[in-house]
């Protein structure tokens, strides 16, 4: 049995599944999971090798390649789309009521603070317009907010429900400025996943299995339960989380090139640019599936 070390925030429901009904037993893998709470933490623990890979943004991969110099490579897809929300404390009803107010993040450059960014620049608000912490993951931004440390908080379900029961403002909503967002990829460094071929491509193969075993509508009650009992989340966010697994784990390099335009559009990524396969390489998932590669994305629109 293959020891597979692996981080993220929370288990995705292909990750639920393939463990529940024996998907990386049976590929001869058992996976050893790490929630991260703070995102400086888990980008350092990946550069230093502390996991094997992570479950997290396309967003993240491509901020810590461009900006750190790491050499990461996605090889599959688990999530499209985001649900998440600016939520802003009692008494803020507005965005434009956030001009000079401390607000929490979590890591500063990259996936909900960049899209904090885009939805605050749309109505005229910069950077130095209000003051950010780097506080951590969304539970933890929802601690600062209930303890009045922040104006407001990107926080996603079951937080925003929770700040928002407390008498939050929901400010806007990520998916109206980022649709389809590549929520959760599988990613790693690009010396690993050479030296580790086979695991990787096993690891695929049980996710993959796991999405088609998920996505059957008779298997829709049982995943649920699965999901409420091991997240602990209401139905309706089952019924969520549900939705943004992507089937047999597939790259949308579409997707991968959005996040680079946002990236370029916030200035957070500077030239020179790359396509969007510069950040991917569909072979493992290729062999896994037995299905082609996706369609090439090349480079953003917005990088001429």
């Amino acid at each position: 049995m293959d020891i597979v070390r692996a981080t993220g925030y929370h288990l995705r429901p292909p990750h639920l599944a393939a463990e529940a009904k024996g998907f990386f037993a049976r590929e001869g893998i058992e996976v050893h999971f790490d929630e991260a709470t703070y995102a400086p933490d888990h980008n350092r623990g990946m550069a230093e090798g502390r996991w094997d890979l992570t479950l997290s943004s396309a967003d993240t991969m491509i901020a810590r390649t461009t900006t750190d110099g790491m050499d990461y490579l996605l090889f599959m897809q688990a999530e499209e789309g985001l649900t998440a929300s600016l939520v802003g404390r009692p008494g803020i009803a507005s965005l434009e009521a956030l001009g000079g107010e401390l607000l929490a993040g979590d890591p500063g450059d990259s996936n909900l603070d960049l899209i904090r960014m885009k939805i605050l620049r749309s109505r005229g608000i910069r950077e130095q317009d209000y003051r950010v912490e780097i506080i951590g993951s969304s539970p933890k931004r929802l601690e600062a907010f209930l303890a009045g440390r922040v104006a407001a908080a990107m926080l996603t379900p079951p937080s925003t429900e929770k700040a928002l029961a407390a008498g939050g403002a929901l400010l806007a909503r990520a998916d109206d400025y980022v649709p389809r967002w590549p929520l959760t990829c599988g990613w790693t460094r690009r010396a690993w996943l050479e030296s580790h071929r086979d695991v990787a491509i096993r690891f695929i193969r049980a996710w993959a299995a796991a999405t088609d075993w998920l996505l059957e509508p008779a298997n829709r009650e049982e995943t649920l339960g699965l999901i409420m009992e091991k997240e602990r989340l209401d139905r309706p966010r089952a019924e969520e989380a549900c939705a943004r697994v992507v089937p047999k784990a597939r790259m949308n390099p579409e997707a991968f090139r959005a996040v680079i335009e946002l990236r370029i559009e916030m200035g957070v990524y500077k030239p020179p640019f790359s396509p969007a396969e510069r950040f991917y390489d569909a072979s493992y998932w290729c062999k896994a599936t037995g299905l082609p590669p996706p369609k090439a994305a090349g480079m953003a629109s917005n990088s001429f």
